[in-house]
């Protein structure tokens, strides 16, 4: 049997009723479970969601001390429809590999942990799973279903501060992406206007009223063009001037790693880990489906115990990162 693995990353949101009062969406959370499975759906986008399943997260004694008045909520939803892997009925939660019967749907789903105390969404990241923006939205249409209330929610990204550090240890930058306008050109700083040479000459001849969008690759050749100094410039530039840029990502990799994008303007915090996707049974090559179980106590390890990459708690980067 062999195994293959899938890198899931996990990423963070404060629960918000408006520019700063936080919220606890736990009583919502435990209210939508009491509803009949049926009464649990709405339809985003043309496709069908539903949560499947709320639960208090049992804390052992080390944790409450440690961390006094902890709370965590897990909470796993589906986004329904009728093609793909995972596959779940109608009026059944939980998931299995089956072939299609007229009355199953196809579950694209996803983990989520609510931090009581510090109103923080600690969410999974699918490519084709339910965003943050749909998990607001859901919310608060089963809010107006059960209560016939509006509600006032979102969910704002946790940043990450430290991305520059980060960036820092990359040693093959394979992309710039930039946006912004020719008056914040005029601003830019001189390792910036270095870094783009003669392409401000060009800026120049357009002047006022002109948007830029621009993007800087290696391609495919093996001797990367840009170089680790001059990236390494530019890059303190633009967090220097990050104000001016309406756009600045940075996708590069370090060693052997597969490469990551970095949003300098809007860089989120996350944590990553690896989960067994695919295995061979027999020489037939099958997909596994990712246990919400072991997402579950996985998240709550990273959570609570040790991010990937990090000595600390992910909760604890979160705090530091909030103040």
């Amino acid at each position: 049997m062999v195994s293959k693995q899938q890198l899931v990353k996990f990423e963070a949101y404060l629960a918000c009723s408006g520019d700063k009062d936080v919220l606890d969406i736990s009583n919502l959370l435990f209210k939508i479970a009491a509803q009949p499975n049926d009464k649990r759906k709405v339809e985003l986008y043309g496709v069908p969601v539903r949560i499947d399943k709320v639960e208090e997260l049992t804390l052992d004694d080390n944790t409450l001390k440690k961390y006094p008045d902890m709370k965590l909520i897990y909470f796993h939803m589906s986004k329904l429809r009728d093609d793909g892997i995972a596959i779940t009925k109608q009026n059944i939660d939980d998931l299995v590999n089956l072939n299609l019967e007229a009355d199953e749907y196809i579950a694209e789903d996803i983990s989520c942990i609510f931090d009581v105390k510090n109103s923080v969404l600690f969410v999974q990241r699918n490519f084709h799973s339910l965003s943050p923006v749909g998990i607001k939205t859901y919310l608060i249409e089963m809010k107006k279903k059960m209560d016939n209330e509006t509600i006032t929610l979102d969910f704002k990204p946790v940043p990450d501060k430290k991305i520059i550090s980060k960036l820092k240890k990359v040693d093959s930058v394979r992309k710039l992406e930039l946006s912004f306008g020719y008056d914040s050109y005029k601003q830019f700083n001189l390792p910036l206007k270095k870094y783009l040479g003669v392409m401000g000459e060009i800026f120049d001849k357009f002047g006022n009223g002109v948007n830029v969008s621009l993007v800087l690759s290696a391609g495919y050749k093996k001797d990367n063009p840009f170089k680790k100094e001059n990236t390494t410039d530019a890059i303190q530039g633009i967090s220097d001037d990050n104000s001016i840029f309406s756009k600045a990502i940075i996708s590069g990799k370090t060693g052997s790693m597969p490469v990551e994008k970095y949003d300098l303007i809007n860089g989120k915090l996350q944590t990553k880990y690896s989960f067994s996707s695919v295995k061979k049974v027999s020489g037939t090559t099958k997909r596994i489906h990712l246990d919400q179980d072991s997402v579950r106590d996985v998240m709550k390890e990273l959570y609570l115990d040790r991010a990937t990459g990090s000595s600390k708690p992910f909760m604890e980067l979160v705090i530091e990162n909030l103040h």
